[in-house]
């Protein structure tokens, strides 16, 4: 099987069966993000532990392109447990990484990145109150 196909089941998979997915009710903060240039849109909810410094848990609901959606449910499962500093620091190259592309388009990038912006800002924010 090459990449390619690879990515397209890995993609249609997280669709069929998106990783946290609904509405979390008691997080410590919820965001919102959309990508202006195609309208996705990712709400991201999430609960630290009692430090304040690790995702304890984290859900997602959203609209939008096979990207964006299969990006964010792979992302909210890699970071349940990651420190704030290790989230802030995850790059494009990452996300490529574990959506299973090699390179993404450069049209493609806003919407790999969409969910990945989404709980950065969610994580600035949880900074900043504290």
């Amino acid at each position: 099987m090459n990449s390619s196909n690879l990515y397209q089941e890995t993609i249609l998979d997280e669709l069929k069966n998106p990783q946290n997915y609904g509405e979390l009710p008691d997080a410590d903060v919820v965001v919102e993000e959309t990508n202006a240039s195609c309208g996705d849109e990712v709400t991201v909810f999430i609960k630290t532990d009692d430090t304040g410094y690790s995702i304890l848990d984290i859900r997602w609901t959203g609209v939008g392109c096979a990207i964006s959606q299969a990006s964010m449910s792979l992302l909210s499962e890699k970071i349940k447990g990651m420190s704030i500093a290790e989230i802030q620091n995850l790059s494009k190259e990452e996300m490529e990484e574990l959506v299973g592309v090699d390179q993404i388009s450069v049209g493609r990038v806003k919407c790999l990145m969409l969910g990945l912006k989404a709980v950065q800002k969610a994580l600035n924010l949880l900074t900043i109150n504290n």
